[in-house]
């Protein structure tokens, strides 16, 4: 039983208390009073009437037509005259019931009045005794009536104290409801904190739970900031603060084999040539200087849009990958003319070429053939001793516009979400004791009798602006294929899931509706988008888990100072990048990098899982460093 509902039985039963011990109380004692009053009436009516039967003597047709007359009155129960040797002379007796109280309340109070008694005189000789009882129904029905009021009354009372009590009950409460919430909301891995109540009893508690949702707050916030102080050491070249060649080479890797909307984009590569000349010319500190404006302004341009990355690959070449970048020619040229302004600059132009050469990428390819055919149109064009950004392509592919290609893709994806051509499909992620966990879905495209990955079509579903329908798409599929096999299924959403207010409404809703399977629906964005729009992720995810949906972050590792921004999020999971993953086993820097993760998911109630598992060497070293869950081809295998 809620405290609530024990106080207010605790209020109930003290009112009904207090209301019966005051209506005894009240009408015992009017009771009492009703009796006294009736024995003077008894008392004064019997003396008032001896004495008028007095002055007629002895006579005994007198006094009982005397006796009668007053009898008749109806105010007497009983009115008799003995004489002195205590035989009745005359007997006047109302043995009619008490009509207007119940029978009940007579037994219950019955009401003993004194009889009134007093001597009938014959001048100086005793005629007789008399003895007079007066009527009680008037003090029933007086004792009735009064105790019928103030029934009444304390039960208005009692209302109103209800009402009030209720009013009071709910101030004096909320806090308690408020900790209740706090109290589910750490159930739920939110560490969220709420305003002290002015109640001591109350203050204590949410003082208490306050301090510990703070203290989760700080650890994961400094963990997050020291994880991303040790990858910076790692990871990142100390000049220019751009990221590593290792690093940067298997990110890209990465992003050729997967099958997000990031699986295309462009990528151009920057050289700036005869670094030793420049070093002699103007000195090694001018030159550093200059490569660390570069490195900045790379740097400031990847952060514009989340998900892109810039890298020094050795001392003179540079690149920017730009995921979701389709048009190469205004990417590449903005880039090349911010690395020109800098050299102009330093005024290192008479002595300095630097030449840049842009492709875009797509699923399936190799990094190794992607930076060769970027290395050639850069070596070509500084044997030219040429500054300009080239553009080159495959040399087997006709290269359409970019927008001759939206036309074809729009074509595709509309008929493909207006046909049912889109399909799931699934592949297992396991715990550490190779027991499904869920199965990973990935959307696929019937075209022309072939099946595309996501790889190809979501960067182009996202330029098309169809990310919504898409999504609306895959959830309903992922909904069916739980309906059809019950295995708990995963799906990635893309930007629209967090741009399009509707979107979460009409999730709600679908969820609602498909309540008996949306504890088996997994949901999961990456990790730039969510923190790009983290206020409508919490609200996504706190909407979505209200409708027993899991939700969780893909492709983590990237940013890792803002993970202690999820201490009230309520997060289920964390899948790290396979970028991070591959080649765990000889890999100490991402080693202590995951090891602290799964360190720091386990202290909020997250589960840690490794994308992109590639070798069973990877799959031992992550289970050694507490990962919770793997997928990849080496867990497929051993599923």
């Amino acid at each position: 039983m809620s405290l609530y509902k024990q106080l207010w039985l605790a209020i109930v039963v003290l009112l009904s208390a207090i209301f019966c011990i005051s209506i005894s109380v009240t009408t015992l004692s009017a009771k009492q009073y009703l009796e006294e009053q009736l024995s003077i009436k008894n008392s004064d009516n019997a003396a008032a009437l001896a004495l008028s039967l007095s002055q007629h003597g002895a006579d005994e047709i007198l006094l009982e037509l005397t006796l009668s007359a007053q009898f008749d009155t109806g105010f007497y129960q009983r009115i008799e005259l003995l004489d002195p040797s205590g035989k009745t002379l005359i007997l006047r007796e109302d043995k009619a019931t008490i009509n207007s109280a119940p029978a009940w309340f007579v037994a219950l109070l019955p009401i003993n009045a004194q009889p009134g008694i007093a001597s009938v005189q014959s001048g100086w000789n005793q005629t007789g005794t008399l003895q007079v009882i007066s009527h009680s129904r008037f003090a029933y029905n007086e004792l009735w009536q009064s105790s019928i009021r103030l029934a009444g009354i304390f039960l208005a009372i009692g209302v109103l104290a209800g009402l009030l009590g209720n009013h009071l009950l709910k101030r004096i409460l909320r806090p308690l409801s408020d900790v209740v919430s706090q109290a589910e909301a750490i159930k739920q891995r939110r560490f969220v904190a709420i305003d002290e109540p002015a109640t001591e009893e109350f203050k204590r508690v949410v003082s208490s739970m306050n301090s510990l949702s703070r203290n989760v707050q700080t650890t994961l916030t400094a963990e997050a900031r020291r994880l991303q102080q040790c990858q910076q050491k790692a990871q990142f070249d100390a000049v220019t603060g751009l990221k590593n060649r290792e690093p940067f080479l298997t990110e890209l890797t990465t992003l050729l084999s997967s099958n997000s909307e990031k699986a295309a984009g462009a990528i151009i590569l920057i050289r700036i040539a005869d670094l030793t000349t420049l070093n002699d010319i103007y000195g090694r500190k001018q030159v550093d200087a200059l490569l660390h404006d570069v490195g900045k302004a790379l740097n400031s341009i990847a952060a514009e849009q989340k998900g892109w990355s810039a890298c020094r690959l050795n001392g003179s070449d540079f690149a920017v990958l730009a995921p979701r970048e389709l048009d190469v020619h205004q990417f590449s040229a903005r880039i090349h003319q911010t690395v020109e302004a800098l050299i102009n600059h330093y005024s290192f132009t008479g002595d300095c070429i630097w030449p840049a050469a842009a492709t875009v990428y797509s699923h399936g390819e190799t990094n190794s053939a992607l930076l060769t055919r970027l290395d050639a149109a850069i070596s070509a064009a500084q044997a030219q001793g040429s500054s300009s950004a080239t553009i080159t392509h495959l040399s087997n592919v006709s290269m359409q516009s970019l927008r001759d290609q939206l036309g074809d893709w729009r074509v595709m994806i509309e008929q493909g979400l207006a046909q049912a051509r889109f399909s799931l499909h699934g592949f297992p992620v396991l715990d550490r004791d190779d027991q499904l966990l869920h199965m990973e879905a990935h959307a696929r495209l019937d075209w022309n009798e072939q099946l595309l990955n996501a790889g190809q079509f979501l960067p182009w579903v996202n330029r098309l602006q169809l990310s919504t329908e898409f999504d609306k798409c895959i959830v309903k599929l992922a909904l069916n294929e739980i309906e059809f096999n019950g295995k708990p299924t995963a799906i990635a959403l893309t930007r629209a899931a967090l741009t399009e207010e509707a979107f979460v409404d009409w999730l709600e809703t679908t969820l609602i509706n498909h309540s008996l399977n949306a504890p088996r629906l997994w949901l999961e964005l990456p990790e730039d988008i969510v923190f790009a729009h983290f206020t409508r992720f919490k609200a996504l995810c706190h909407k979505a888990k209200l409708q027993g949906a899991r939700v969780g972050i893909e492709h983590v590792g990237h940013q890792l100072a803002d993970l202690g921004k999820l201490h009230d999020v309520g997060l289920d999971f964390l899948k790290v990048d396979a970028s991070f993953v591959r080649g765990i086993d000889d890999n100490p820097m991402n080693q202590t990098l995951l090891r602290t993760l799964c360190t720091l998911g386990h202290s909020v109630g997250v589960d840690v899982y490794a994308e992109g598992v590639e070798s069973a060497a990877e799959k031992l070293a992550l289970l050694a460093l507490g990962i919770d869950g793997m997928t990849g081809p080496a867990v497929r295998a051993a599923g």
